[in-house]
């Protein structure tokens, strides 16, 4: 088991509009094609940044569970097209595995 943790920012002034877009729309297109978010947060030292963790049991879940978001009818006009205003540039990722003594192993 692993998590992703995904720092999205927005254009400046824009940290609002990505973090309720994310919650209202990114975020629950995912669940429904089956991908397990773990959080979502705003960042507290960067008003237009947005940070979401999802975790996954292996690479062949993560890979099958992104192919299958992405191929939904609904990922282009609900995240493809809005994703070019209200995101600057590619995210960030930084995955993690927990190690045994961690409360999310």
């Amino acid at each position: 088991m692993w998590f992703e943790i995904r720092r999205e920012t927005a254009p400046p002034g824009r940290g609002q509009e990505l973090a309720q877009w994310m919650e209202e729309q990114v975020i629950p297109l995912h669940q429904a094609g089956g991908m397990t978010v773990v959080g979502s947060f705003t960042d507290a030292d960067d008003p237009d940044a947005f940070v979401w963790i999802r975790k996954f049991q292996d690479a062949e879940e993560r890979q099958a569970t992104v192919e299958r978001v992405h191929q939904d009818p609904a990922f282009e006009s609900a995240v493809g097209v809005p994703s070019r205003e209200l995101m600057a540039g590619e995210g960030v990722t930084v995955r993690l595995v927990p190690t045994a003594s961690s409360g999310l192993a």
